[in-house]
C-alpha cells in the first residue's frame, strides 16, 4: 500500500508538471524582478579571466535639461578565458561631472537602466559559495576608470537588478536608497564599474539607457548589450518547476491525510 501511495504522489506531481503552462508571458503580465548581488572582484582577478574584445570602450554623454555634459556612461565588453571560457563580461560605469543645473543645484544621478538581450549566467569568481551574476570592480579594468568619488568612498549601486520580459530583459542600477540614507551619485563622483556575466557575444546594435535624476533627461547614452539569447528569470525556478513541486507537496499531503483517516 505504501508503494501505491508514493506512486500516486509522484504521478500527481508529474502530471501537474507536464500540464504546466510555458514561461511565455501574456501581454500586460507582471515580470520577474530580482536583485543581483554584486560582490567585489579585484581588477587583477578580473583581468586574469577576461580580456577586452575588439570593440573599443563606448563613452556616451549624459545630458539633462539646461545641464549639458552632466555626466558620462561608459561600457566595455570583455571575453572570458581559462575559468571564464565561453563567457562575456559587460562592464558599465557611471560618472557625474562636477557641475550644476540652471538653478545652481549640483547635478546627480539616481539610477540608470537599459535593455539587455540575454539572461545573466551564474558564476562564483569571487568565491562567495553562491550563484553570482554580477560583480563590482573598484580599480581600473580595460579602458574604464578606477572609481574616484569625492571623498565618500567607492560608490557602487545600492541595488542592481535584472527584470525579465517576453523577449528581452532589463538591467537596472539604483544609487539612492532613502531607507539607508544613501545619497545619489553626486557631482564630481565616479561610480565603480560593475560587470554583468552572460554567455552571449555583443550585439551589432547598441542599446540606449534611461538615466534618472530630478533634472529631465535629454537624449539617451548608448551602451553595449548582448546579442539575443534566452530570457529566463534565473535563478528563480520556472513556473513548471514550481507547479511540479506544489503538485508533489499536495499529493504527499493527500496520502498522509488518507492514512490518518484510515488509522482513525
Amino acid at each position: 500500500m505504501k508503494k501505491l501511495s508514493l506512486a500516486l504522489a509522484f504521478g500527481t506531481g508529474l502530471t501537474l508538471s507536464l500540464a504546466a503552462p510555458s514561461t511565455t508571458q501574456a501581454a500586460g503580465a507582471k515580470t520577474t524582478i530580482q536583485t543581483l548581488a554584486t560582490p567585489e572582484l579585484s581588477a587583477s582577478a578580473f583581468n586574469a579571466m577576461f580580456t577586452p574584445t575588439n570593440s573599443p570602450v563606448l563613452t556616451s554623454t549624459v545630458e539633462f535639461l539646461n545641464t549639458p555634459g552632466a555626466g558620462t556612461l561608459r561600457s566595455q565588453v570583455f571575453q572570458g578565458t581559462g575559468a571564464a571560457q565561453g563567457l562575456y563580461a559587460y562592464a558599465y560605469q557611471l560618472s557625474v561631472n562636477n557641475t550644476t543645473n540652471d538653478l545652481g543645484e549640483p547635478v546627480h544621478v539616481d539610477s540608470a537602466s537599459w535593455q539587455f538581450n540575454a539572461t545573466p549566467v551564474a558564476t562564483d569568481f569571487a568565491g562567495t559559495g553562491s550563484n553570482t551574476y554580477a560583480y563590482v570592480v573598484k580599480d581600473q579594468i580595460g579602458s574604464l576608470l578606477a572609481a574616484n568619488p569625492a571623498g565618500t568612498g567607492a560608490r557602487i549601486p545600492t541595488n542592481l537588478s535584472w527584470q525579465t520580459g517576453n523577449n528581452i530583459g532589463v538591467i537596472r542600477a539604483d544609487y539612492v536608497d532613502a531607507g539607508t540614507q544613501t545619497q545619489p551619485l553626486g557631482a564630481g563622483e565616479d561610480g565603480s564599474a560593475f560587470v554583468v556575466i552572460t554567455d552571449r557575444p555583443p550585439a551589432d546594435r547598441f542599446q540606449y539607457a534611461g538615466v534618472l535624476s530630478s533634472n529631465p533627461q535629454l537624449g539617451a547614452p548608448a551602451v553595449y548589450s548582448a546579442s539575443r539569447g534566452d530570457i529566463a528569470p534565473q535563478p528563480v525556478p520556472e513556473p513548471a518547476t514550481i507547479l511540479a513541486w506544489a503538485g508533489m507537496a499536495g499529493a504527499v499531503a493527500l496520502v498522509r491525510r488518507v492514512r490518518k483517516n484510515r488509522a482513525a
